[in-house]
């Protein structure tokens, strides 16, 4: 029974939270059509290559053997992003930028992996036709389905765009870094082309 209270309690509270976060806001920084202050978005699009390489255990052959592993496989990507804008051309954000895949080398399994920290968007222009670049530096992380998630290491991340109308947007991202297993280091990479959208 208390439990079932503490359960309740915690789910108002988080509720609570986000209707003052949603009114502060809304507020305090207002969806107002100019880039300057909270802005919030993501993207979904393509990702034509998704490679990571490194030593993994083979539990297949006896007995188990560590061999080089090599992936590099197109598949989905997304990001979303959250932050603030100082200004009309520039903007600190937090950025999840990452791609997904079926293995070919852990069977029936996908892999999701990608990019995840601070990122610098700087446009050109004016809202809704201008060039941009981005540049982030944050962490890399690699998830293997029904596996423990490796370690995160550092990783980087390069883009660059245009703003083809006020809130959309058409870019290219290159993301690389560097995870960890009991095994040892993987080396990751990805490169995505995707259409997001913009709320300023």
């Amino acid at each position: 029974m208390n439990l079932l209270r503490r359960d309740s309690s915690m789910k108002e509270q988080m509720f609570k939270v986000l209707l003052f976060l949603v009114a502060f806001v809304s507020s305090s920084f207002g969806f107002d059509g100019h880039r300057k202050g909270f802005v919030i978005g993501g993207g979904l699009g393509f990702a034509p290559a998704s490679s990571w390489s490194g030593k993994v255990l083979d539990a297949s052959s006896f007995p188990p053997q560590v061999v080089n592993a090599d992936e590099n496989k197109a598949g989905l990507g997304l990001n979303l992003i959250i932050g603030y804008a100082w200004d009309e051309q520039n903007m600190i954000v937090y950025e999840g930028n990452v791609t997904g895949w079926k293995s070919d080398l852990f069977t029936d399994q996908t892999i999701s992996q990608g990019y995840n920290g601070a990122s610098w968007y700087h446009y050109f222009g004016r809202a809704g036709h201008s060039a941009f670049t981005t540049a982030g530096l944050g962490i890399y992380v690699f998830d293997v389905g029904d596996y423990d998630a490796n370690n995160p290491g550092v990783g980087i991340l390069l883009g660059a765009g245009y703003e083809f109308a006020r809130h959309w947007q058409v870019g290219g991202y290159l993301g690389f870094g560097r995870t960890t297993d009991p095994g040892g280091d993987f080396d990751h990479g990805h490169f995505n082309i995707l259409v997001g959208a913009l709320a300023f």
